[in-house]
């Protein structure tokens, strides 16, 4: 299935040069601000130094067909030539049964990228092997090097970080001044109350050729049940493993979805966002006034004018939160991260392209890594630069994109029993509630029905 966060990570590789990034070329060099651990260098990497180690990547095609992915290779077999990459390139949409059955049949395949869901799923079903010895060999400490990075299972890590999504509210300037009202507050977020009044307040719908939207969404599974993961501090799952949709706060979350979209009319309905093949990508035709999302949307606003041109200036804001947390800064928290099969035979090695694939491709893609050795402060920097047209202030970025030590970051989605399968259930069912087909309590039953027996598959 087209998964939310590969969706997501499409957005999050479009780049933009960071100072001290990019050279003259247009090719991106390892930042400077990164402090090198002390990896072997590529003529050590096999006892025989003739003898090439080949790693096998498994990657979505929209991050490994790039220019900015494809310089990178370049860089590391220079630095490594050692270790030479065979890229294994697929599309998001064949992503997740492509790798199911290169694992599942004993494929020899060395690297895996995933989001939450992706990696957990891949756990769950008995694909990955602990990293811990491994990256020691190739000189990573995984309980240092990425900050607070609790191991998955068994006291081990299955996951090498590279970025935590940061979620904010990204708006159109131009739709709150044609509507009269004021931009939001850049350091007190809303309550997901005020950001529906204010949604209806920019809607217009009076001309058909220009109608506006006052809030734009994405058919994934965080904008219905998000508000209420933030009620829940991110339970999915019963004490018994079960699923927990069903639960007052994410009945709450969807219904207060229902009342901006059928009742306030605010939002596009749902039957009107697939069958138009709406994607994240339509919130820059400018015809929407909010949108929650990830920093992916900035680098749009940052780089892209040229394949998304607008006449009007963007702006960001904290992400709303329900009324019992007003005024706290809460966070949608989802890791990407790489990951080595069991069946690999250079788990070392893919270590040391992980680091390197964090250190240096990450960054060059305009990502900040989950690695404590890049300066942070220049990267925000940097960004801050490339948005100072649209007005955006140095300490707008920092605090909404990870500089924020008190941010409070609950999960995005579910990571536990089938996680894949929970998000599918779900987003294949809830379009019946949200045309009207079946009342909300009907579809929570079912929904959970539902996931809970593909958990107890799992569990057999």
């Amino acid at each position: 299935m087209i998964r939310k966060l590969c969706l997501i990570v499409v957005a999050g590789l479009l780049p933009f040069a960071l100072t001290g990034c990019g050279s003259k070329d247009g090719k991106a060099e390892p930042s400077a601000s990164v402090n090198e651990s002390p990896i072997p260098d590529g003529s050590k990497q096999s006892a025989n130094p003739q003898e090439a180690v080949k790693l096998s990547v498994l990657n979505i095609s929209e991050y490994a067909d790039t220019p900015e992915y494809k310089t990178f290779i370049e860089r590391f077999q220079q630095k490594f030539p050692n270790i030479k990459i065979d890229t294994i390139s697929v599309p998001h949409e064949q992503y997740i049964n492509k790798r199911n059955i290169m694992l599942a049949s004993g494929s020899a395949v060395d690297l895996i990228w995933g989001n939450g869901v992706d990696q957990f799923d891949a756990l769950n079903k008995g694909f990955l092997m602990p990293l811990d010895d491994a990256a020691k060999e190739a000189g990573i400490d995984m309980s240092k090097d990425f900050g607070n990075v609790a191991p998955e299972k068994g006291g081990q890590h299955y996951r090498f970080p590279i970025q935590q999504n940061n979620w904010m509210v990204f708006y159109n300037k131009k739709v709150f001044d044609d509507a009269k009202v004021a931009y939001p507050n850049p350091k007190v977020p809303m309550t997901w109350e005020e950001y529906a009044t204010l949604a209806e307040k920019l809607t217009n719908q009076e001309s058909s050729k220009n109608k506006i939207y006052g809030m734009f969404y994405n058919n994934w599974g965080m904008y219905y049940y998000g508000y209420g993961s933030q009620l829940t501090n991110g339970k999915f799952y019963t004490p018994n493993g079960l699923s927990n949709i069903n639960a007052p706060e994410f009945k709450r979350s969807m219904e207060w979805m229902n009342d901006v979209i059928n009742v306030k009319k605010a939002a596009m309905p749902v039957s009107e966002y697939i069958s138009n093949n709406t994607d994240f990508l339509s919130f820059w035709n400018g015809n929407y006034g909010m949108v929650v999302g990830a920093q992916w949307y900035a680098q749009l606003a940052a780089t892209k004018k040229d394949k998304f041109p607008r006449d009007w200036k963007a702006g960001i804001a904290p992400m709303p939160v329900p009324a019992e947390m007003a005024g706290k800064h809460m966070n949608w928290s989802n890791i990407d991260s790489l990951a080595v099969p069991k069946n690999s035979k250079h788990a070392k090695e893919a270590m040391v392209f992980a680091k390197e694939y964090v250190a240096d491709y990450t960054l060059s893609t305009g990502t900040l890594p989950m690695y404590n050795k890049i300066n942070a402060k220049s990267y925000f920097q940097g960004l801050a630069d490339r948005l100072k047209d649209d007005g955006i202030t140095f300490e707008q970025v920092e605090y909404l994109f990870g500089g924020d030590p008190n941010v409070m970051n609950v999960e995005e989605q579910p990571t536990q029993g089938a996680p894949a399968e929970y998000e599918a259930i779900l987003r294949d069912q809830i379009t019946q509630y949200f045309t009207g087909k079946t009342k909300i309590d009907d579809l929570l039953k079912n929904v959970k029905q539902d996931i809970d027996k593909v958990i107890q598959e799992q569990k057999k």
